[in-house]
């Protein structure tokens, strides 16, 4: 085939491809987030803005890293709200962490009531969106801006689905072998049963602080009711990949892993590092809101300690402290900057542990590229992360606030010279990339389909039209339980009658 031809070929098949995605217009709602939450949702609408749709994102974060190439097609508006500071609060006191928790709730609704946030209600016509795309932190009250725009609704979840996604989705909760991600003690059989109907309670709990706000903002009969709005959501995506993850439980089609999508469309940093040296490389990053300036003397020289004893390594430190010159000069192996390219150096092949808070993220990108991890959780599911990084022997983990020096040289060494680790983690990374399809891939193809067929309602699961009772089958079971009570008291009752009749 000459050139011409060729070139002629790939030029009508690429026309054909673009020609048949029909542009859409799409808002993303991603407020009220991390950052770290807020790029795997970036990286969702980043799939829309390759496909050539049309973005009109809002968010309570600045879009620092979005592609020049993309800008033209979005329109951002930057809601300039925070949490209040009783969110950032935290406690070990079981009952204090749940009084924040409805208190932040409460707070959430207060974005409704920003200048910014009314104006962009007051004044985008309706309709003018063709798909709402949330990202899902506890804010069904949301919901309403779909029944406002009148479009369907797309949720992202950063994690495996909990309780609370599992729950709009009408997806099946199977408590006795399906541990939650939250959930430190990782519960299973009885326990885990008992711990869930308890959470559920948390859960509707919550949900009627939601409904509230919901009514408050959205009020009928100018807007449909919240369980109206919550039985709408049409699809979750959930940066999770179950297969090599786990736990392996029940999924609806509508419940999609897209867990790598962060890898796959974060676009690479030009970094002004050069990595010339071929000495063994350990990386060591506690996350981006950890602040090394404001930590203890001594909580930084346990791990200068530590890193004394591993000279033939370079060991690359994410690093904020003022004494990093001094430090760097006393100890030249010792590579510290307050930002290193973390997946560009997993995935050199010199790179033998990553040392990690425990971050969803972190663990995603060690898990990708197959290195052993030390595990050093500071809070939230960090401690649940590490605790999985255990079970299925991808490396080892440490109580940051009591381990010593010598405790972090073991754990060093031991998934140095212990190669179970490293075979177990590249063989769940080759699970993680084997795919019929990749993330991406999941989304532009999910996503445009709900768009072609206006909202895909013949994918809602139908159990989300039954009440509580009628979900969990209470009236059956209290039904065929009367019964049999009833049953055999007539034949305790009998039994009576024939032994008295003996008797006589």
């Amino acid at each position: 085939m000459n050139w011409s031809l060729s070139f002629s070929l790939h030029l009508l098949v690429y026309w054909l491809s673009s020609s048949a995605v029909q542009s859409h217009h799409i808002l993303g709602l991603f407020v009220n987030v991390h950052r770290s939450q807020l790029l795997v949702h970036l990286a969702v609408a980043r799939v829309l803005l390759q496909r050539g749709h049309q973005l009109t994102l809002v968010t309570t974060l600045p879009l620092d890293d979005l592609d020049e190439e993309f800008k033209e097609n979005v329109t951002h508006i930057l809601v300039d709200w925070q949490s209040s500071p009783e969110e950032k609060l935290s406690s070990n006191d079981f009952l204090t962490r749940l009084e924040h928790m409805f208190r932040r709730l409460e707070h959430s609704g207060n974005l409704l009531k920003h200048s910014t946030w009314k104006n962009f209600m007051a004044h985008t016509p309706k309709p003018h969106f063709d798909l709402l795309l949330l990202g899902y932190h506890f804010n069904d009250h949301l919901l309403g801006v779909a029944a406002h725009f009148k479009c369907p609704v797309v949720i992202i979840t950063t994690q495996q689905p909990i309780c609370q996604v599992n729950s709009l989705m009408g997806n099946p909760e199977e408590r006795w072998y399906v541990p939650q991600p939250y959930d430190s003690r990782q519960r299973s059989g009885l326990e885990a049963w008992i711990f869930g109907w308890w959470e559920k309670g948390i859960e509707l709990l919550s949900r009627r602080i939601l409904a509230r706000i919901y009514s408050e903002n959205f009020p009928s009969p100018q807007y449909p009711d919240f369980d109206t709005m919550r039985r709408s959501v049409v699809m979750s995506f959930n940066n999770h990949h179950m297969i090599s993850e786990g736990p392996i439980q029940p999924m609806l089609p509508t419940m999609l892993d897209i867990g790598g999508i962060l890898i796959e469309q974060t676009p690479k940093v030009k970094s002004n590092f050069e990595f010339s040296s071929k000495r063994p490389r350990i990386l060591f990053s506690l996350g981006t809101r950890f602040i090394w300036r404001t930590a203890s003397r001594h909580f930084i020289d346990k791990f200068v300690a530590a890193f004394e004893h591993f000279p033939d390594f370079d060991i690359y430190w994410t690093y904020d402290g003022s004494d990093s010159l001094n430090l760097t000069r006393v100890h030249p192996h010792l590579k510290l900057a307050k930002w290193w390219p973390q997946r560009e150096l997993l995935a050199s092949n010199l790179t033998r542990i990553f040392i990690t808070h425990g971050g969803k993220g972190s663990i995603t990108e060690s898990l990708y590229y197959g290195k052993p991890i030390l595990g050093l959780p500071l809070v939230g599911d960090q401690l649940v992360n590490a605790l999985k990084v255990v079970e299925k022997n991808w490396g080892l983990s440490l109580n940051i606030h009591n381990c010593t020096s010598f405790d972090i040289i073991q754990g060093i060494h031991q998934l140095l010279d212990n190669s179970i680790y490293a075979k177990t983690i590249e063989k769940a990374s080759q699970l993680y990339r084997d795919r019929p399809q990749n993330a991406t891939q999941v989304v532009s193809f999910w996503l445009e389909y709900t768009l072609r067929h206006n909202g895909a309602k013949h994918l809602y699961n139908p159990a989300r039209d039954l009440n509580f009772w009628q979900y969990y089958s209470i009236d059956i079971h209290l039904t065929i339980y009367s019964c049999l009570f009833l049953l055999v008291m007539a034949l305790i009752r009998l039994d009576q009658v024939i032994n008295k009749k003996q008797i006589c």
